[in-house]
């Protein structure tokens, strides 16, 4: 059982909940792990709309797992705080307030919270880390998505929690730079557990991965999800299931496609080597 934490410090907007979503997404169908994506935005459905399109009411096969099993999703995040507000939290309650997406309990999701009061998003953020425990009881994996809006205190929470976190970068020089200060300034960056990430990767940048590891003096080069238009269009549509079942079976070779979930699975790897490091003593060779 495992908390996974996606976070970065940058300025601009960096497809964050996009990768997060892609990985969760391939983890549930490569791996047939258990997980819960929880994602803690403020006023931002994005995660959301990957997976459901309301303007367009569609059920496939693989959303079986919403029959059968009763979700008080009309609460959503708010709901779920209330439990935890009045001490009646369980690890079964989590079930109760996610939005499953794939059959068998595979994949579920946690939007949100609905709010558009910024001060009453911080009170309520004061719950993620909790919300993240609890239901690391009950599901093999948790992949939070910690947004930057969420106070300092209360993302080092959920950072304490973490076996592994998934530091975001964009290919520019400023984001690579605020990282390396951000390392040398704060214990948590120094961390094994830390993975680097790439998110919207253009492999004709002259910030590649194997570039930014030599910028950073890493080890390891960072991984990266590339930028995939057709992989953000499927999102905006609320049909990344259909986009990852339809590139699964493609090489890394096959056009874009087939690059792009290459490079996610090797994503994918890394992050469980990394989990296994932090939560089994395994070590680097």
């Amino acid at each position: 059982m495992s908390i996974i934490t996606f976070t970065n410090n940058n300025l601009n907007e960096t497809g964050q909940t996009l990768a997060a979503s892609a990985v969760a997404t391939c983890m549930a169908i490569e791996h047939n792990f258990r997980i819960l994506l929880m994602c803690t935005d403020f006023n931002n459905n994005t995660m959301e709309s990957c997976y459901f399109n309301n303007y367009k009411k569609k059920q496939t096969g693989l959303f079986q797992g919403m029959v059968g099993r009763q979700s008080d999703i009309s609460n959503g995040m708010e709901g779920l705080i209330r439990v935890f507000a009045s001490n009646r939290a369980s690890s079964d309650v989590i079930k109760s307030f996610a939005r499953p997406i794939l059959s068998d309990g595979r994949l579920d999701i946690l939007p949100s919270p609905k709010t558009k009061d910024l001060k009453e998003y911080k009170n309520l953020s004061v719950y993620f880390s909790q919300i993240a425990e609890f239901a690391n009881q009950s599901y093999d994996m948790v992949l939070v998505d910690l947004s930057k809006e969420v106070t300092k205190e209360n993302r080092n929470k959920v950072y304490d929690l973490s076996s592994v976190i998934v530091m975001g970068l964009i290919q520019n020089l400023e984001s690579i730079e605020g990282f390396a200060k951000r390392k040398a300034e704060n214990s948590y960056y120094q961390k094994n557990n830390i993975l680097l990430c790439v998110d919207k990767y253009n492999q004709n940048s002259k910030y590649t991965c194997k570039n930014i590891a030599r910028y950073l003096n890493e080890k390891d080069n960072p991984v990266a999800v590339p930028y995939n238009i057709l992989y953000s269009d499927s999102c905006s549509e609320g049909q990344i299931i259909d986009y990852i079942l339809s590139v699964r079976q493609l090489f890394f070779t096959e056009g874009k496609d087939g690059y792009f979930y290459e490079c996610l699975k090797d994503v994918v790897e890394k992050i469980n080597y990394k989990r296994e490091e932090a939560e089994y003593g395994r070590t680097s060779t």
